[in-house]
């Protein structure tokens, strides 16, 4: 209540080492499989993502608000003994169980919460502060526009929202831009070193896709939203005292499940 954006952000270390489609992906990405030794430090290395929401390097989409607005930052730590991440937000102060900063620190399986009310326009970072964690990817971008609030519309309460979510598998790019990246943040010679594992950073990955509509859509007809959180799975929408009806479909080639926490089923 009284909140005009919200973000959540999960900070965490993918290894990919443990996929499933480890050695699929060593076949279909490299020039000789036979070649590579999946036990060589710098391989291991290279398969260990540390994203944000599962996007490294400036690629996490939807960081958008305006000027004035209350936003509420949701932070989640997720992973091993090496997710410590140290949160920084650039360009504007964070409210956080009452004190002001710029920064959090942010341990493996904890949340918090961090109010913003920002006050300055532009484009400004995002970031773990974690050095090999910022290295690694660990840093985007969130954009304050100059525009008006407007009023929202009054919702009708006690709606039925329907959704339809389908399991899908897909080949998952941790950085689709990654020529961006060195000019973004103007990274030194040594971090540059550390770009050339997104070049090998495709992988096969099981989404969930959401649409909104009467049924199950091919292609993009139909689609409201594709929404790549990894474990954190599609946001849904509603309001307090709305019926949510999902409809899952597994598409998938093993089985998923969906379940609901914190509400009545």
């Amino acid at each position: 209540k009284g909140i005009d954006r919200e973000f959540y952000l999960l900070f965490s270390i993918f290894d990919e080492n443990d996929s499933w489609y480890l050695n699929k992906n060593i076949e279909a990405f490299t020039g000789d499989p036979s070649k590579v030794d999946e036990n060589d430090a710098d391989f291991m290395e290279s398969n260990k993502m540390h994203a944000v929401n599962g996007y490294l390097y400036g690629n996490l989409p939807g960081l958008t608000m305006c000027k004035n607005d209350k936003v509420s930052w949701h932070l989640i730590g997720l992973g091993s003994h090496y997710d410590m991440h140290g949160v920084h937000f650039q360009g504007n102060t964070i409210d956080l169980r009452g004190t002001t900063r710029d920064g959090l620190a942010l341990f493996p399986h904890l949340s918090g919460t961090a109010l913003m009310q920002p006050d300055r326009v532009g484009t400004f970072k995002v970031v773990c502060r974690t050095f090999d964690h910022f290295v690694g990817g660990m840093k985007h971008l969130y954009e304050v526009s100059s525009c008006r609030n407007t009023t929202r519309a009054q919702q009708q309460h006690g709606a039925v929202r329907l959704y339809y979510i389908a399991a899908e598998e897909l080949e998952w790019d941790y950085a689709s831009n990654k020529s961006s990246a060195p000019k973004i943040y103007n990274i030194s010679s040594y971090e540059e070193s550390w770009i050339c594992i997104c070049n090998w950073a495709r992988h096969n990955f099981t989404h969930h896709k959401i649409t909104i509509s009467s049924c199950f859509s091919t292609g993009n007809a139909g689609l409201i939203t594709s929404i790549f959180c990894l474990d954190l799975g599609p946001l849904l929408h509603a309001e307090v005292g709305d019926s949510v009806l999902i409809v899952f479909k597994n598409k998938a080639s093993r089985p998923y499940s969906i379940s609901a926490h914190g509400i009545e089923e």
